[in-house]
């Protein structure tokens, strides 16, 4: 352990010798599908790119950021085949207390390539379109090699990727606005603080556009409890209805997912169909972790990964007639970032024709996987597996090699973000207005 200089809090590094690194990879047993793929070919091609970043970096030892960094080509191998995948960092505190009062910057951000832009903001001295250049003069290119490819995010956690430093007393944050560079300072705020009030921002947020007899419905999240949820959207779009409002718009792209409760009753609100046809079929790794999870599970089948019997999965279910809302056109609006249950409400509604999908595809194999637990930290370094899919998942579905594609393409694109305008719902109104003639 070593002391890490110049930081908010007393934090500390693990440094790993070069010596250690590039000879083999950490499997992860539980997934159902890891040890299957990671052919030797695989591990090698993989172990070589490793060590190509070794002999790049150049250093006997490295630090937790430089292990990110080395190990980016497994980690995103990981991550292509199960979005649910992820290696993170943790903060190693002398006292993990403090780190509930680190603070970060106010506002999040959208990553369009090499570019990112202000999203929602807290403070007034940084404005929705706001090009972030570097932070602390770090570029921001710089910090995007650390960090994963999603096309939302906060700065804290992709500062955190590059040797902690979202662990600081100041942002001093270089950004472009109107072709104009600017130079800023910011102590920010505590990270729950900002988290629970961008949330607060997006839930449930809801926007009329009269011109085009449209409305647009945020939907943030899906929770243990979708009861709140289900009865807002099924007044709010009912309330759209008795003014004329025809086309209502569904915004899951910052949706990561979250908790399938009364789905079938939510469902009811778009589909008019007695039932869904949901899963083809479903397989589990037997290891440990889920022979306690799983009854029929036994010590013989250890290793093996098999199919769920009837009564432990969902093939079809019943749908609730009295809830559909006819006369209605739907839209969904879905990012890379719409994952796991929100990205199989995106599935459902396209196979059964009840809404056209729009915006970009899902990440490949979003629909794949599901059913996460607790990984481990990766001893003797500080990075940590945030979750590990047990399930392997045979939805009924359109998608095209395991990627879910709109049915309305719309990409992103820097320019149209740096004015401020959310481009892809744009483009998308002028498409019902023209439909609507």
């Amino acid at each position: 352990m070593i002391p890490v200089e110049n930081r908010a809090i007393e934090i500390y590094d693990v440094v790993t010798p070069r010596t250690e690194i590039g000879q083999r990879l950490f499997k992860i047993h539980e997934h159902p599908a890891f040890d299957s793929l990671l052919t030797p070919e695989a591990e090698q091609r993989i172990l070589s790119e490793i060590n190509l970043r070794c002999n790049k970096l150049d250093k006997d030892t490295l630090l937790t950021s430089d292990l990110i960094w080395v190990y980016r080509p497994y980690f995103d191998w990981l991550f292509n085949e199960d979005p649910h995948c992820r290696i993170e960092p943790m903060i190693p505190a002398k006292d993990v207390r403090e780190t509930k009062r680190l603070k970060v910057p106010e506002f999040d951000v959208l990553c369009i390539n090499d570019t990112l832009i202000v999203n929602q903001s807290l403070d007034p001295d940084y404005q929705t379109g706001d090009r972030i250049l570097s932070v602390n003069d770090i570029p921001v290119s710089t910090f995007l090699e650390y960090t994963y490819p999603d096309r939302y995010d906060t700065p804290a956690n992709i500062m955190r990727h590059y040797y902690f430093s979202n662990v600081v007393d100041t942002f001093r944050i270089k950004l472009e606005r109107g072709g104009c560079i600017i130079n800023t300072s910011t102590a920010g705020d505590t990270q729950s603080r900002v988290v629970l009030k961008l949330k607060q921002q997006q839930a449930l947020k809801v926007q009329t556009f009269p011109d085009a007899k449209s409305a647009c419905i945020t939907i943030p999240s899906f929770y243990p409890n979708n009861s709140w949820l289900i009865k807002k959207l099924h007044n709010q779009i009912k309330k759209f209805k008795a003014i004329g409002i025809t086309n209502v718009i569904l915004d899951l792209r910052m949706n990561p997912g979250g908790n399938g409760d009364r789905f079938d009753e939510l469902l009811s609100i778009f589909i008019n169909r007695p039932s869904v046809k949901y899963l083809r079929k479903a397989k589990v790794k037997c290891s440990q972790k889920t022979m306690g999870l799983y009854d029929f599970l036994t010590e013989e089948m250890l290793g093996q990964t098999v199919e769920l019997p009837d009564n432990e999965i969902v093939r079809e279910f019943p749908l609730q007639s009295k809830m559909y809302i006819d006369g209605m056109r739907y839209y969904v609006l879905m990012s890379r970032d719409t994952g796991s249950i929100a990205a199989s409400f995106c599935n459902i509604l396209q196979f059964n024709d009840a809404a056209l999908l729009v915006g970009e595809p899902l990440l490949r194999n979003a629909l794949k996987y599901g059913e996460t637990v607790q990984g481990k930290i990766l001893l003797p370094t500080l990075l940590q597996q945030t979750g590990i899919s047990i399930v392997e998942y045979d939805e009924y579905t359109r998608a095209v090699d395991g990627v879910l594609m709109p049915d309305i393409a719309i990409p992103y694109v820097a320019r149209d973000y740096l004015s401020g305008r959310d481009a892809v719902l744009d483009k998308l109104l002028e498409i019902i207005e023209k439909q609507n003639g």
